[in-house]
């Protein structure tokens, strides 16, 4: 580790100056310039910032000068007197073990630590049972929840909108890596290296996964998000058409588990093979009267006739049933029996 030490009283010096003597570091003389310098060029990958203030002097450096400012580094707070330390911001995986080698040379008391995490930790259960997520290894998932409460942190990634309701704390938990809708390429490779390396990780999406030797430790959750609008020509087998969704579905690489409903018009509802689909899917059925559909102005795609669109019923239902969410498949299938489009419901996944 290396120490940038600021005090400003001769007690605050002493106290920092007995840490330079036996760990490697340097004196921060004024804080502004230190911002203006380190804030714009290379940061050290084991420097720390220490404060030899009382707290709310910390605080208020903290939230006015170090927040806005470019600086990575984890800050710790020291009493000018040398009797405690604590945490003002985390940086990387390994902040309490330069607190422990703070408070060992110091002999003073920490504020906190690792075990103290668990009293911010989110409840990964809930936002599973919210979003009736499928995982690839029910036992994996019990494992990292309590690892998760314990006070653990775990990598998240994603290739789906995710949001926090307390950024600020809940990012002690969950390390996130979001990918575009795209780049799927790309979290297939991620999910690869996440299993050669020996911690939790956990990917979050609709889209099947590449198949790689896993470790273990990586978890895959598939939340219920996906709508299927389809269209069913007349007398469709209900066996076929079953099967024709689900191979079509998994021929664009889109994992089944995450379909939550299949939308169509009200005069489809009571089909059978609209029946059979929801029950093979494992999702439950959303219907539209037909003039409502034919008031959807659906999206544009090009190579499409201005007849053909004013009749794409089953992307006007999956627009409809996922709040004009993000269209993954449009008008696939079979035109003799089932034609369908997915779309992502629109609105983000809560991870608490």
């Amino acid at each position: 580790m290396y120490l940038y030490c600021y005090a400003r009283s001769d007690k605050a010096r002493m106290t920092g100056q007995k840490l330079i003597d036996q760990a490697e570091g340097e004196w921060i003389d004024d804080l502004e310039s230190f911002v203006s310098v380190y804030g714009t060029s290379g940061q050290r990958a084991d420097g720390t910032v220490v404060l030899l203030l009382y707290q709310e002097a910390c605080v208020k450096l903290l939230l006015e000068r170090l927040y806005p400012s470019d600086i990575k580094y984890p800050i710790i707070n020291i009493t000018p007197d040398g009797k405690y330390a604590g945490i003002l911001r985390p940086g990387g995986y390994n902040t309490y073990q330069i607190l422990d080698k703070i408070t060992s040379i110091l002999g003073c008391t920490a504020l906190s630590g690792e075990e103290d995490l668990k009293d911010t930790a989110p409840d990964l259960m809930r936002t599973v049972m919210s979003y009736q997520m499928k995982a690839d290894d029910d036992a994996l998932l019990k494992e990292i929840a309590a690892f998760i409460k314990d006070g653990g942190s775990v990598d998240v990634y994603s290739d789906l909108p995710l949001e926090m309701s307390e950024p600020v704390l809940d990012s002690l938990s969950y390390r996130t890596f979001l990918f575009q809708s795209n780049q799927k390429n790309e979290l297939n490779q991620a999910y690869a290296a996440a299993n050669s390396e020996d911690k939790y990780s956990i990917f979050i999406t609709c889209a099947d996964l590449q198949d790689t030797e896993k470790n273990g430790k990586v978890l895959t959750l598939v939340p219920k998000i996906v709508v299927l609008g389809i269209e069913l020509a007349a007398r469709t087998d209900p066996e076929y058409a079953s099967r024709v969704c689900r191979e079509t579905i998994q021929k664009h690489h889109i994992n089944t588990d995450a379909v939550v409903t299949v939308a169509v018009s009200a005069l489809s509802k009571d089909s059978d093979a609209v029946r059979m689909i929801a029950e093979d899917l494992g999702c439950f059925v959303t219907y539209f009267d037909s003039r409502l559909l034919k008031a959807v102005r659906v999206p544009l795609n090009i190579g499409f006739s201005n007849e053909r669109l004013d009749s794409d019923y089953c992307t006007a239902a999956a627009c409809l049933a996922s709040d004009n969410g993000r269209i993954l498949m449009r008008r696939a299938g079979e035109r003799n029996s089932v034609i369908m489009t997915t779309a992502v419901k629109r609105s983000p996944v809560f991870l608490t």
